[in-house]
Parts: structure tokens; sequence; C-alpha cells
């Protein structure tokens, strides 16, 4: 790494410690698992939640509304890490809809794969932070996905790598649980659906799927009666 590199990211992370510092209210909540709000998908996992302390993967077209809604579920800073030749700022407005308020996410735009990555571990190991979210462009692998899993152990902290095409399937990951969220018909067009996959967990349930509703006037979110408690293949780990 050379000298400029490492100037600059000194300088990055000096810039997200005093944006942290500057939008923190309390300390964040350690205490258990993060319930995804609807108990029958709690139930499916071994902690009765998303475990903290670990990264998860988010796949499909609702990957980042999924990613929204859980960093929502928490209080405390949320850093979200975005590949700056990949996508514009996100759209604020559409996180507060998942209840995550925009004056609480930090931004940070990364030039490629490997800064995104960086980022994405010096956030997980600061234990000030309620969640880390990322998109590195292509597939994050074993090795990749180990270095932010100890990350997020060492810092306690809640991580999601959004994936929204899908790619790597079939790539072997040391990720704690993998997701397909996308976009369901609904016959109710304030009241849209999910169909949301637990394609894998570590030491849980997997190669399940569930059919879920949102209320647009409350933000509630409920299972309805679907074929959601039929099995899916499971994805290969």
């Amino acid at each position: 790494m050379g000298s400029e590199q490492i100037v600059r990211r000194g300088a990055v992370v000096a810039e997200l410690r005093a944006r942290i510092a500057a939008i923190e209210q309390g300390n964040v909540d350690r205490g258990g698992a993060v319930s995804l709000g609807l108990p029958v998908l709690d139930a499916a996992l071994p902690e009765g939640g998303l475990a903290r302390g670990a990264v998860h993967e988010a796949t499909g077209a609702a990957a980042g509304g999924f990613a929204a809604m859980v960093a929502g579920r928490l209080e405390g800073p949320v850093l979200w890490c975005v590949d700056a030749d990949a996508r514009a700022d996100l759209y604020g407005p559409g996180l507060e809809v998942f209840g995550l308020h925009p004056a609480r996410v930090i931004v940070v735009h990364c030039q490629g794969r490997t800064d995104l990555l960086w980022a994405m571990e010096e956030g997980l190991r600061t234990p000030v932070l309620a969640a880390v979210i990322g998109e590195p462009p292509g597939t994050v692998g074993l090795t990749a996905s180990r270095r932010l899993q100890l990350a997020a152990e060492a810092g306690q902290v809640l991580g999601i790598v959004l994936n929204p095409d899908g790619a790597g399937r079939f790539t072997a990951s040391a990720l704690e649980s993998r997701w397909r969220v996308d976009p369901a018909p609904a016959g109710d067009v304030t009241r849209p659906r999910w169909k949301i996959a637990l394609e894998r967990c570590r030491g849980g349930a997997q190669g399940l799927y569930w059919m879920v509703e949102r209320n647009e006037e409350t933000g509630d979110f409920a299972v309805v009666a679907a074929p959601a408690d039929r099995p899916v293949a499971a994805a290969v780990s």
C-alpha cells in the first residue's frame, strides 16, 4: 500500500469517527440478537433473531429495503458503504419508510471493491456503530467474508452485505446467514408484499421462505396466509 493511500485512508477513518461522535445518541444496546419483528422468522434463527457480531448477506430486488428494515430496528449510527461508480446517493425518504432515519446514516462512497471491503471492516470493528451495510461489487468469497466476520466479532456490530443480483450463490462463504428478498404481487397496493427466503444459516434452519406484507399506514410487517411454509431448495454454501 502506497503512502498516499495510507494517508487517504487515515483521513477517512478520522472523518468517520468525527461524524459518528456527532450523531451518536447514548450507548447502542448490545443485548441479544436483532428481532426481525416477525416471530416465525425469528424462530428459524438459532439466536431468535439476526445475530449481532456477525455479517449476513441479503440478495434479491428488495434486499436494500430488507437491510434498511433491520437497521431501523436498531439504535445508533449506521455506516452504509457504496461503490462510487455503481450507484447514486441513497434515497433518504425510502430509508425512512423502513424506519431508518437518514440522519442516522453515514454514507461512504468508495473507489472500488478493495476500498469498500476495507471500509466495512473498519466500521465493523467500531463498537459505537449499530450496523454496517455494504454493497461490494462482485462476489464476496471465503477469504473476504472471513475478514468481515472477524471484524464484526471484534466490534460486536451487525453487518449486512448487499448482493441484489445474487452473484456467487454457490461460492463458499463464512457469513452467518444468506437471505433472498424479492417483491411479490399484492392484492392491495397499500400493503406491498415481499417473498423472504432464508437460503442458508449457520447452525439454524435453511431453505425456508415466507410471504410477508407491509402495512403502509403503520409500517408493520405480517406473515400472510400464502404457501409460505413449504421448504425451497437450500443454496449451497
